[in-house]
């Protein structure tokens, strides 16, 4: 096929939040109500420190109604054609494009005692949503269940069940543990051995940090900084934790570090951290639950979502992570993703690879994470998938 199959590993879909009412139990609708023009205000107003106010204002005005894409699958299909996808991995949204689940239950979740019970609520009302939006093209919607798993093992292992049920083809959990414990917890083995016999890959995004007093300079900065280290957490917790000698069939995916640089240096420190140097013996056989290398767990339990890559990404990082952990995404419908310049930047990124690498990162790599059709995906990509001869044209160049 002159195509390649292109399946992202980062989408983002959510209701503008009037719209989460009727997902919701009704026992939630009178909170709900008081709060949900605060919560879009609160939004609003982060976005406006979080963000440069202009740049977003000037972004919504040339992409048009592509915005709309976060729940409409009309006009997200047809951004997916135009950019070549014949499937994507869905996330919840977060502040960028106001589509975020109510109660907190967004890509940001971060673990919190007193809405332990409506950040439940909010993520029921997305994935009730979202299994109803992706039946609508079950080929090409690779729903995520959003699971607040920090606080009740029972709920969890429930709604797992339901999302399974109900056409979900993963789970998504807060990467930010807070207070709770980290998953390297044995209490959480349950978990982890339901996602491996169900074969449903666990994923971890980037978002949730500790709080920060935006009224002060700096701390944009700072958030740039370590916001891969609070999602790649659970990775050090769950490797050291032997949850991966354990159970050696679970999948996880850790998406959107902001530059793969980040896990080439995280596999070479976990590899000296495991291997008892003179200078951390004292501590004990901290290790003695692994019977590999950390990398070497990584290489066969964990594949890294690729999204918002600059330009003057290093082809070198791909070998060091491996070729065959990398998913390729666009980070639709945010603006540091690729959308609308998709095909651009992936022969930026991918171009002048040799071809069989270019089609696992950019498709055949899922295929290995995710229960999809695969015949169906393959029809869709020998007519929309971007063609193999730009990425060589663009070698040449």
């Amino acid at each position: 096929m002159d195509r390649y199959l292109v399946i992202s590993s980062d989408g983002h879909v959510g209701l503008p939040p009037e719209r989460y009412r009727s997902y919701l139990e009704s026992r939630y609708h009178a909170r709900f109500d008081e709060v949900v023009h605060l919560e879009i205000k609160a939004r609003e107003e982060h976005e406006k420190r979080f963000l440069i106010d202009d740049f977003n204002t000037k972004w919504r005005a040339k992409v048009g109604d592509g915005l709309e894409g976060a729940w409409d699958g009309t006009i997200r299909n047809r951004v997916l054609d135009g950019d070549g996808v014949a499937a994507e991995v869905l996330f919840p949204d977060g502040i960028t494009e106001r589509n975020a689940p109510p109660f907190g239950a967004d890509i940001g979740l971060k673990p919190s005692p007193e809405r332990a019970e409506l950040q439940w609520a909010g993520a029921r009302a997305h994935n009730r949503w979202l299994a109803e939006f992706c039946q609508d093209d079950p080929h090409r919607r690779i729903g995520l269940a959003v699971i607040p798993a920090l606080y009740d093992l029972d709920e969890t292992e429930k709604e797992i069940l339901w999302a399974a049920e109900n056409g979900l083809k993963g789970v998504f959990f807060p990467a930010f543990s807070g207070d709770y414990d980290l998953y390297n917890h044995t209490k959480y083995h349950r978990i982890w051995a339901m996602l491996q016999e169900m074969r449903l890959p666990l994923h971890f995004h980037s978002g949730a940090s500790p709080g920060y007093d935006t009224t002060q300079p700096g701390w944009i900065g700072t958030y740039l900084c370590e916001f891969a280290f609070w999602m790649t957490r659970p990775l050090w917790g769950m490797t050291f934790g032997g949850v991966f000698e354990e159970y050696p069939e679970l999948k996880v995916c850790f998406t959107e570090a902001g530059g793969e640089f980040w896990f080439p240096w995280i596999l070479q420190l976990m590899d000296i951290r495991a291997s008892a140097k003179h200078t951390s013996g004292k501590l004990g056989d901290y290790y003695a639950n692994m019977s590999m290398k950390p990398s070497e767990y990584f290489a066969r339990n964990v594949w890294v979502g690729c999204s918002a890559l600059p330009d003057e990404e290093t082809t070198q990082s791909y070998y060091e992570i491996g070729i065959d952990r990398i998913l390729w995404g666009t980070d639709y419908p945010h603006p540091e993703g690729t959308w609308p310049s998709t095909l651009e930047k992936m022969t930026v990124s991918l171009g002048g690879l040799p071809d069989d690498d270019i089609q696992k990162m950019l498709g055949t790599n899922a295929l290995d994470v995710y229960d999809v059709d695969q015949d169906a995906l393959w029809k869709i990509a020998n007519k929309i998938g971007p063609k193999r001869d730009l990425f060589l044209k663009q070698a040449a160049e």
